[in-house]
């Protein structure tokens, strides 16, 4: 008994916490600044809207393996890159394996509640978490859509930056007491789908295992390939809508294309009528005929990364246990 209500307690602090942050009010007990404000640095805006919010917190606090594995600790990671503070997050295990994983964010930027639901589900499988900044964004500034592209421009103009701040977190992370640096693993959203990619394409100096791209850009870019012919070159696995319109069949075909002629070890995964941001259940409230969460689709493509990974690191092995509600087109 004592153990269930200190379960409950720590799931409750969480989503309280979560909600307190991004001024969700779903019980009197709630009660902060709305999610529309600027946030700080000690209090960082983590939503879009409260739709949301509360979305993305009813489906981690839902989210049975994370209830069977809670987390040891979540904590602010600030590290540098060429004068440039990056404002990162760290998740660690209560039983840690050895593996790591850097998330790379979407074009919402680092402070994310779907980020921090993500990385405890790795933790759950007993992988220490860098939730990486790609933008220098330490209060949640992505969320305001202007600032954001003219921050992200600077990368998606630079792929070489790009990849390097991607490369960076890798390093930061294989320094973590319990990370062993043969077994780190990297999975990006949309801008960091793009971003992991670029990485992996650095063959044997990428320093990770494997990679997985949900719903990212596909574009080859002007940045040189390694040798992915490599042992040590990362495995790649693509998890793609088929209707996602920011990546056209074109421009698909012609990344496999690219993928062939370096000899890498891919997989894509193209799910049908599926739009962008389909592993995100607050993508179900989203009014942007671009977005659209898919119940299906996003639990198919997490048990195929996690086969991925899997084939490196046993515990990342089996199939999701947490049912993600309703998809967008259900509602």
């Amino acid at each position: 008994r004592a153990g269930l209500v200190q379960h409950i307690r720590s799931v409750v602090w969480r989503c309280s916490v979560a909600f307190r942050i991004a001024a969700m009010s779903l019980a009197s007990s709630f009660v902060g600044r709305s999610v529309h404000e600027v946030g700080t640095e000690g209090a960082p805006r983590l939503a879009k809207d409260e739709d949301y919010a509360k979305a993305v917190c009813e489906a981690w606090a839902a989210d049975v393996e994370i209830k069977e594995n809670p987390p040891k600790e979540q904590r602010p990671y600030v590290y540098d890159d060429a004068g440039v503070k990056l404002h990162g997050r760290l998740v660690y295990p209560s039983s840690a394996s050895g593996a790591g994983v850097v998330l790379l964010h979407t074009g919402a930027g680092p402070q994310d509640l779907f980020l921090q639901w993500t990385a405890e589900r790795l933790a759950a499988r007993g992988a220490t978490v860098l939730i990486a900044d790609m933008l220098g964004d330490n209060s949640g500034l992505a969320w305001d859509a202007q600032w954001s592209a003219e921050t992200r421009k600077q990368l998606t103009d630079d792929r070489a930056l790009n990849r390097r701040r991607a490369r960076l977190a890798v390093t930061e992370l294989s320094k973590v007491p319990g990370v062993d640096p043969e077994f780190i693993f990297a999975i990006g959203y949309c801008f960091g789908g793009r971003a992991v990619l670029d990485l992996a394409r650095m063959g044997p100096e990428a320093g990770v295992r494997a990679v997985a791209s949900f719903h990212g850009v596909l574009d080859h870019g002007a940045i040189p390939d390694g040798d992915m012919t490599s042992p040590k070159a990362p495995t790649i696995l693509i998890c793609h809508g088929d209707d996602d319109p920011f990546t056209k069949f074109e421009a698909r075909a012609a990344y496999e294309t690219a993928l062939r002629n370096i000899s890498a070890r891919w997989s894509l995964i193209a799910f049908g009528g599926v739009k962008h941001g389909f592993t995100n259940p607050a993508q179900a409230f989203n009014s942007a005929p671009a977005f659209c969460y898919d119940a299906l689709a996003a639990k198919r493509s997490w048990d195929a990364a996690m086969a991925v990974f899997g084939e490196f690191k046993s515990e990342f092995t089996g199939a999701s246990k947490t049912s993600q509600g309703s998809s967008c087109t259900l509602l």
